[in-house]
């Protein structure tokens, strides 16, 4: 079985009865689409097993060290470096530590948090076209923290722009949920 095979069994039984967010849909689908983003990117092997994966330390009972003993080192970290460390800081601190983290992150890391903001982000996208603004009630923080979090992100990614093609993809979806100001704020 190939490691991604392997990655895709690990993470739908890791997440089994989670759904998206306000949401009845199952939440493998969120990470299945981030390995087929890498997938189409012509990522290696390793990091779409690690996109499929990212979720798994931060909303699972899986734990770095089950990763590594059924991935290596290489793919637990990644999906390490994917996640959010502390879950019981308060948000603002959270995601300033994700924008931090990606001045000094790896390309490979870069590639996983890339097609993970994008596919939330279109998400959300075609959550607004249906539903409209009130999509944002679903979050705990609304529209105005949502636009700060993705324009920080678009900040600390868009050095490295011409490194993977994803990053001006999410460039274009953060300017379409949030409008083309968004450099600006």
């Amino acid at each position: 079985m190939s490691i991604i095979e392997q990655a895709i069994n690990f993470a739908a039984a890791a997440h089994d009865g989670q759904t998206r967010k306000a949401t009845n849909i199952p939440y493998i689908t969120h990470p299945f689409a981030v390995g087929m983003l890498l997938q189409k990117e012509q990522c290696t092997d390793e990091v779409i097993a690690a996109g499929i994966l990212h979720d798994t330390i931060e909303d699972t009972s899986a734990t770095y060290e089950d990763l590594e003993n059924q991935f290596g080192k290489q793919i637990a970290r990644l999906v390490l470096a994917a996640s959010e460390r502390d879950k019981s800081l308060p948000w603002e601190q959270r995601k300033q530590h994700t924008i931090d983290a990606l001045k000094h992150a790896g390309l490979d890391e870069i590639k996983i948090i890339t097609a993970d903001k994008l596919h939330n982000l279109r998400s959300i996208h075609a959550d607004l076209i249906i539903q409209g603004e009130k999509i944002w009630e679903r979050f705990n923080r609304g529209k105005r923290d949502q636009q700060w979090y993705y324009t920080g992100i678009i900040k600390a990614l868009s050095p490295r722009r011409n490194e993977f093609a994803l990053i001006g993809e999410l460039e274009k979806e953060v300017e379409s949920v949030f409008g083309s100001h968004f450099h600006h704020e």
